[in-house]
């Protein structure tokens, strides 16, 4: 009924809803039958729907004379936005700020409510400065989105509003809209608060690729180990991502491309060898954990402390028992293991791994493959074939037939040895006092999510369920 009533607006013969504001902009034409015009933007077509005046009635109410039509059919308002959003809660996601605010601002009942989301989070950052402690910026920013996240949902139909997936959904749009917006001022006080720990991280994954770790060394099967060169792109952009919940999900996606690779590796290596049954895919938390501390040496990434700082504190959309929320206990304990490592003590590497090849090495690293594969023939059941083998038997297959068809190319050797040359022997720092320290920071880090946040979102739940059938 809300969205039905209309108010002058503007010049004469236009009218909004008290609902809607501005967001909609309806006229009442003086043609026989009256209709009312509703007027709307979308990118850049005008779309226009009318509504047919059927009978006029005139009311006091109050020594106001309101006019009654009636129509032959709804206005159209963001009500029918809704009816279509809720046929689709289950397979929307949002995975980055250009979804969020794409979700945000697709809902004509939301565009005139941003704006003053936009001036909220100007006077959130007032409060984000050098001085002010976590809990105090946590506080103030768990405000605006509550405030927020109740402001926009009271716009939605009653449907809407009890739906705890768009409640959710709302939530995790405003979490990457209003912490997005704060990026900047958010990131360079993490990074001041943990640089001295991050530039230990840092030197110890220095030493760490260079001494060419291994999957296999921290208790990965042979069998089963291969590169994970996806996984290491999707987290070496971690940087790029401007927010906190953002960051959070590009690490649970790198988990994932982790887990995706290592179960093609063993399907790839079961269907080769002709195995009856079903290949073992599910990985255990010490496989993933292991791997993935192998991605965060090559992924070389930068501030890594500071990264999981930030998303434990400034990431107010996810519950403990989402995805998400572990993949992050996951990085924590890679981090850990990249911490304790002592090169040294570990097994030593079963294949000599070497990321950088000339021209004659790859020619030679091809002859050697080739020539395990022609002795192996049609006897696919022998144990010493692995998924790595396997992938570098399709990369030579790849490089003959390419060399095949660019025979006129001229291939410019690499200077490997220059390349090779500045590998040298970096041992990690073994002041036990900076390690205890570290140790100490990263425990003083909390790994769940502040209990009040989620205490008060459900005490908002409950009222809007109590206020809509009350």
């Amino acid at each position: 009924m809300e969205a039905h009533a209309l108010r002058q607006y503007g010049s004469t013969g236009q009218y909004t809803s008290a609902l809607y504001g501005a967001s909609l902009i309806y006229e009442i034409t003086g043609e026989e039958p009256r209709v009312i015009i509703s007027n709307e933007e979308e990118g850049s077509e005008v779309v226009v729907s009318k509504a047919t005046v059927l009978n006029e009635y005139l009311v006091t109410v109050k020594d106001k004379v309101i006019h009654l039509l009636l129509l032959d059919k709804l206005l159209n308002t963001a009500q029918d936005q809704d009816a279509e959003v809720s046929n689709q809660l289950l397979s929307t996601t949002i995975t980055s700020f250009a979804q969020a605010e794409r979700f945000l601002y697709k809902f004509h009942c939301h565009r005139t409510l941003l704006s003053e989301i936009d001036k909220k989070v100007m006077e959130a950052s007032e409060h984000i400065h050098p001085s002010s402690d976590v809990d105090q910026m946590q506080n103030v920013l768990q405000d605006v989105l509550i405030q927020c996240w109740e402001t926009l949902l009271k716009k939605h139909s009653p449907i809407l509003q009890t739906d705890t997936n768009f409640q959710d959904l709302l939530f995790r749009a405003l979490d990457y809209y209003v912490l997005g917006r704060l990026h900047e001022m958010l990131w360079w006080l993490v990074c001041e608060r943990c640089q001295v720990v991050d530039q230990l991280v840092k030197t110890r994954l220095s030493h760490l690729r260079h001494a060419n770790l291994s999957a296999l060394q921290l208790g990965v099967p042979a069998n089963y180990y291969t590169p994970l060169p996806a996984a290491v792109v999707e987290l070496a952009s971690l940087a790029s991502v401007e927010s906190a919940v953002g960051r959070l999900q590009c690490v649970n996606s790198s988990i994932d491309l982790i887990q995706a690779q290592a179960k093609e590796a063993r399907v790839t290596l079961h269907q080769y060898k002709d195995q009856e049954g079903e290949p073992e895919l599910a990985l255990s938390t010490e496989e993933v954990v292991a791997l993935l501390t192998t991605v965060v040496v090559q992924a070389q990434c930068s501030q890594l402390v500071a990264n999981i700082y930030y998303m434990t504190h400034f990431v107010f959309s996810v519950t403990e028992d989402d995805p998400l929320w572990k993949s992050l206990g996951l990085l924590r304990l890679a981090l850990e293991n990249i911490m304790k490592l002592d090169v040294a003590r570990l097994p030593p590497a079963t294949k000599n791994m070497r990321k950088e090849l000339s021209l004659q090495d790859l020619m030679q690293v091809s002859a050697e493959v080739e020539s395990r594969f022609e002795t192996k023939g049609a006897s696919r059941s022998i144990g010493d074939i692995t998924a790595l083998d396997l992938q570098l038997h399709q990369l030579t297959q790849q490089i003959q037939l390419s060399t095949q068809a660019l025979s006129e190319t001229h291939l410019t050797e690499r200077n490997s040895a220059s390349r090779r040359s500045d590998r040298t022997a970096m041992s990690p720092t073994q002041d036990s006092g900076k390690v205890q320290s570290f140790r100490e920071f990263l425990s003083s880090i909390p790994s769940s999510l502040r209990e009040s946040l989620r205490r008060r979102q459900s005490q908002q739940r409950s009222a809007i369920q109590s206020s809509l059938h009350g």
